[in-house]
């Protein structure tokens, strides 16, 4: 079988790319199977590429890995997913890498021959439709969309981690704060099978395949990406100090616990859903990539609609 590896360059800074492709090398070698690089050279690209080399395969069956963070993951996935022959797989060299927590009985991500051996798992997909960065855009997400409060933390992240000496996980939590001092509402309508679920201000909407995001927090913790159905995690336009309060529980997923804690959270599993914003500068986080919504965005499940790769343990 043939074994594609997508690798950007510049995840992780670009550290450890030689070493990756070495360790590519030599353990296809060993398990005397066929091995092909393929660098991404720009945001997209992954998504052609992919595309491409799924298409010139007609039919045969081969593995796509994902080298990078969560957002050449998303890349990958979109090029490929829908070709049933493909298998795809992550290795994690990114700052985030927040889809593969999601699989706690797989081996190591990072293994090469993990990944090579590994079993293949039939996974969830979420799909989206709207007016993204001035044009229409629809593809898929894997892990979570995040608007409000989540999607400026990611933001101020991005900008964060690309500062010597701060990791992914400081950045994200330096960006917490920073978001905290300036907290601002978003004003949105949510639909459900056509019924107004929400009309007004709320701190921040998280849609949810997979638990995690900002480099480990554990935000959606009943999510499963095997269910059929996506998570939707609303918090109301709580105070700082409600806020304060519950942010360590948040991070850690155990604010589904709090006495009280619908008042603040509203949690519920769904299939579809069109959210409209009611303001200008209205972004969406889409697996830790950024873009400028206008109009309504819709939201809906694949079921099953991928063939993910978990490591094998060894």
């Amino acid at each position: 079988m043939k074994h594609y590896f997508f690798i950007n360059p510049k995840a992780g800074q670009g550290k450890g790319i030689d070493k990756l492709i070495e360790e590519i090398e030599t353990t296809a070698a060993e398990l005397q199977e066929e091995a092909i690089i393929c660098l991404t050279e720009s945001v997209e690209d992954g998504i052609t590429k992919a595309r491409e080399t799924a298409e010139a395969l007609q039919g045969e069956p081969a593995r796509f890995y994902a080298c990078g963070g969560d957002g050449t993951n998303n890349e990958i996935i979109n090029g490929a997913a829908d070709f049933p022959n493909i298998a795809l797989g992550c290795v994690p060299i990114g700052t985030g890498n927040d889809m593969v927590r999601n699989f706690p009985e797989a081996g190591d991500f990072l293994c090469i021959k993990s990944q090579m051996l590994g079993d293949v798992k039939r996974i969830d997909l979420m799909k989206y439709k709207g007016r993204l960065n001035g044009q229409m855009k629809e593809g898929y997400c894997v892990n979570m969309f995040n608007i409000g409060l989540d999607c400026d933390v990611v933001a101020l992240t991005n900008v964060l981690k690309k500062k010597p000496f701060i990791a992914g996980s400081m950045a994200y939590l330096l960006a917490v704060g920073g978001m905290f001092l300036r907290k601002k509402p978003i004003h949105m309508q949510l639909f459900e099978d056509d019924k107004l679920m929400v009309d007004g201000e709320v701190l921040l909407v998280a849609i949810a395949n997979g638990g995690y995001c900002g480099g480990g927090m554990n935000t959606s913790p009943q999510s499963c990406m095997n269910d059929g159905v996506f998570d939707l995690n609303i918090i109301k336009n709580v105070s700082h100090a409600g806020f304060l309060k519950l942010f360590p529980k948040y991070k850690t997923g155990t604010h589904l616990q709090v006495p009280g804690i619908e008042k603040v959270i509203t949690t519920k599993q769904s299939r579809s859903l069109v959210m409209v914003p009611k303001q200008k500068d209205f972004n969406i986080c889409i697996d830790g990539e950024i873009y400028a919504a206008e109009g309504q965005i819709e939201y809906g499940m694949a079921e099953g609609a991928l063939n993910f790769i978990v490591p094998a343990r060894l």
